[in-house]
């Protein structure tokens, strides 16, 4: 009897373990959705999407939402406007996305400079999960969540 309760007991632990573990990614997954869904919705009003700003947007400590300027055939760029070359979208700067109440344009919302300064006909979001690290650093641990999503500027 007592080794028949042995087994049973280590069985259910791991298996209570693994439950915790997957409600854990679970409700980590539903966040970074949540928030790509909030960038998706704000983006929908020109005037946000070509400042690259989503008002009041809450984003959980450990979170980053980032974007990346893209062409027409979703190619990243660069701060000049030329296809970044190289190793693809790590090649082209991720910005941050603004999340004041009051909108202003963010870092490398537009392409290029100064009267040739154009809005990018699309962005690719990046929303990771992570856990706050020192300086304001990103944890990035097995259980964390990368969400990717290409968004067309609204017409």
């Amino acid at each position: 009897m007592g080794i028949l309760t042995t087994v049973l007991t280590a069985t259910l632990t791991g298996s209570l373990n693994l439950n915790r573990q997957a409600q854990r990614q679970l409700d980590t997954t539903s966040t970074v959705q949540q928030i790509m869904e909030n960038v998706r919705n704000a983006w929908s009003t020109a005037s946000n999407y070509n400042s690259a700003c989503a008002p009041n947007l809450s984003q959980p400590a450990g979170y980053t939402v980032n974007f990346v300027n893209l062409n027409t055939r979703a190619q990243p760029l660069t701060a000049t406007g030329a296809v970044a070359t190289g190793t693809g979208i790590s090649a082209a700067p991720s910005n941050s996305i603004n999340r004041a109440s009051t909108c202003t344009a963010a870092t490398g919302a537009m392409i290029g400079s100064g009267a040739t300064a154009q809005i990018p006909a699309m962005r690719r979001v990046i929303v990771q999960s992570g856990a706050s690290g020192p300086n304001g650093s990103q944890v990035v641990g097995p259980q964390d969540i990368t969400l990717t999503y290409d968004i067309l500027g609204p017409q």
